[in-house]
């Protein structure tokens, strides 16, 4: 696949995640569903586990920026 189609599936997707893990650690520190146990509790694991794939995106954001990366200190 090529690298700029990846990138741009990639970013969208993290994107995502961000809004997600901003919404879902806004609803847990405002306690928004603290009344409903079983909606917090799924709000729980969504952050959980959206959390996992937000780390991985942002591993494989870098990974796919490495060049450019390396070629910004060398300046």
């Amino acid at each position: 696949m090529n690298k700029v189609i990846l990138l741009r599936i990639v970013n969208t997707i993290l994107f995502l995640s961000g809004v997600t893990q901003i919404a879902t650690g806004l609803a847990i520190f405002f306690r928004l569903f603290v009344s409903n146990a079983s909606v917090f509790g799924l709000i729980g694991e969504i952050h959980e586990y959206n959390g996992l794939l937000f780390s991985a995106l942002i591993v494989t954001h870098i990974c796919l920026n490495w060049s450019w990366i390396k070629a910004q200190f060398r300046q």
